[in-house]
């Protein structure tokens, strides 16, 4: 029973059996719960990641992006607009016909994220999906520090060693460089993925529970990014592969805990084998989407930033521009704190197993952040040998400046082991070689270019669409700024289908004229009239929505094909055949 508020009683059953419970009940303060100091942790990472990157758009989530801006945000509105309406309307999540009409989209290749989206519908149906896109955004950076913290609390035991440790991670280059991408950076799932394991194999979660929180575990990831989660799988494999080396006289344990992960995958692949898995092979592209070789990271990149930090950022930025500007990777920046951290800790704690174990791993992903081949100072050195990884299904089409996240977490799991371990009159050197290696991660971030302004036009956003467009009508909407065409779509709730569409890599069915990838007043040469009515003609397009800003570039070749005004205000004009013209607005 409970003897005040800030007490509660621990039965001798639910205490840790490495505690050394020797009474029958253990009063342990509410504030040293494991659950209250893992939500203490995760508001802490919310309050940082909102002083970092929230401040100026707080009040505005609906009105203003957290992040710069861009073609990508405006996808990832749309994504997140997608998945519940979709469901809702019961269409296939992994085919539009909302854009690319009239043929539609196959989106087993696009990064449409269909767990956040629905994790979010409540918030996009009550606020629309800038605000949706925004809270991801600002979630991202403290949902990963509080997963890892979940891990180093684990293994350390100990509260500032791993509040730190999970502060390296969660605000970690990798993650800061990809707040515009929410299916990169909303990647928790992996450290959790690493605490149910540590659990089981200490014995202290039951094998049906494991395989039952790692297979959730599993599919959430999955459902975030295919990318990383087929990445993911390829560190875990690496990863087991070093634990049982390391396992020794648990090596047994080991092994039937890595027979668990197994089944968790095979239920994985269960559910979405039909679903996901058989479709994506059909329409899987005959070239790699992407190349490693244009997103690697320079061996120097790991001290030398690529993008502008709140210390040191600017001077050590202008020294990396000189010579890794060829490649467009920055995300294994660590900083010479922690890579100090880290030769540290390589001697400290030389004679223990396991740091030899996490400095392999960090080695082995450090490489294959690389890419194929070893860059210093901007110069191609030799081939790696793990050039062979890029062969493989899926991996294929991976970035190499996308796989720091598993370094990261492993340094991360370094610094918190290394500080509680800190004993002796110079412990306070630990601290601060750790204080001043988080400090170095804290991204500069200057307004502008974040926290960009919303261009979506009233036209949209107070519904004047409804009573000029048809239900379903095919409809070519010219913005200024490529891509927002996709972020209007979706505030109009999907009422109308786009010959158009900003989905990343185009697949290759649909690609049969430039046109396909939209018009804006910022990219591409305005079509010639042939050009455009031929196309217009095979798409079936009726109206073309051109934004007010991008109507001086396009006018006269819309006028040129016999289309004219029928509806001008709230941002847009409305152009059809002038033959079918019923007014104007």
């Amino acid at each position: 029973m409970t003897t005040s508020a800030t007490e509660v009683t621990v039965p001798e059953e639910d205490a840790d059996p490495r505690a050394g419970v020797a009474t029958r009940e253990t009063r342990v303060p509410l504030r040293s719960r494991p659950a209250v100091r893992a939500l203490g942790a995760f508001l802490a990472y919310s309050l940082l990641s909102i002083a970092i990157w929230g401040r100026p758009v707080i009040a505005h989530l609906g009105s203003r992006y957290v992040t710069p801006g861009g073609p990508d945000p405006s996808f990832f509105r749309w994504a997140l607009g997608w998945a519940p309406w979709a469901a809702a309307h019961g269409h296939n999540l992994l085919f539009s016909d909302r854009v690319f009409a009239p043929q539609g989209v196959d989106l087993t290749w696009v990064t449409i994220s269909p767990g956040p989206g629905l994790v979010m519908a409540p918030i996009t149906w009550a606020f629309g999906t800038l605000v949706s896109l925004n809270v991801l955004t600002l979630l991202a950076p403290p949902l990963a520090a509080w997963a890892a913290f979940l891990v180093c609390m684990r293994l350390t035991r100990s509260f500032w060693p791993s509040f730190i440790g999970g502060f390296l991670f969660g605000f970690c280059t990798y993650i800061t460089g990809q707040m515009n991408h929410p299916n990169l950076a909303l990647v928790f799932p992996i450290p959790l993925a690493v605490y149910l394991v540590i659990r089981r194999i200490e014995g202290s979660l039951g094998a049906r529970a494991f395989v039952t929180l790692l297979a959730l575990t599993l599919l959430g990831l999955f459902s975030i990014s295919t990318e990383v989660f087929a990445s993911a799988a390829l560190f875990g494999a690496i990863a087991s592969g070093i634990l049982l080396v390391l396992a020794n006289r648990d090596r047994g344990r080991v092994m039937r805990t890595l027979g668990l992960v197994g089944l968790a995958y095979a239920i994985v692949a269960a559910c979405v084998l039909i679903p996901y898995i058989l479709p994506a092979v059909r329409a899987a592209p005959p070239e790699s989407i992407h190349t490693p070789d244009h997103a690697y990271d320079d061996l120097l990149r790991y001290v030398l930033p690529r993008d502008p930090t709140v210390i040191g950022g600017a001077s050590l930025r202008s020294v990396a521009s000189r010579f890794t500007a060829a490649s467009l990777g920055g995300g294994a920046y660590l900083g010479i704190a922690l890579v100090v951290l880290l030769v540290a800790f390589a001697i400290t704690e030389r004679r223990r197993r396991g740091t030899w174990g996490l400095l392999a791993f960090i080695l082995v992903s450090a490489l294959l952040t690389m890419g194929p081949a070893l860059h210093v100072a901007g110069d191609r050195v030799s081939g790696l040998p793990t050039a062979v990884i890029w062969k493989l299904p899926l991996i294929k089409n991976a970035i190499p400046d996308r796989f720091p996240v598993h370094t990261d977490l492993a340094v991360a799991v370094v610094a918190a082991l290394w500080l509680a371990r800190a004993r002796g009159p110079f412990a306070w050197s630990r601290w601060a070689l750790a204080g001043v290696g988080a400090v170095m991660l804290i991204p500069s971030i200057s307004t502008p270019p974040w926290h960009a302004q919303d261009r979506t036009p009233a036209f949209f956003e107070d519904r004047t669409y409804a009573s000029v467009l048809q239900p379903d009508e095919n409809v070519l909407i010219i913005p200024t700024m490529n891509g927002e065409e996709m972020a209007w779509q979706a505030t109009a709730d999907f009422s109308f289908r786009m010959p158009e569409g900003y989905v990343g890599v185009i697949p290759a069915a649909n690609r049969g004229s430039r046109l396909d990838r939209g018009l804006s007043a910022n990219t591409g040469q305005v079509p010639t009239t042939e050009e455009l009515a031929s196309w217009l003609d095979a798409k079936g397009v009726t109206a073309v929505v051109v934004d007010d800003l991008a109507r001086p570039r396009f006018e006269a070749v819309l006028d040129s094909v016999g289309l004219g005004p029928v509806y001008e205000g709230d941002g847009v004009s409305v152009w059809r055949m002038r033959a079918a013209q019923v007014g104007s607005g």
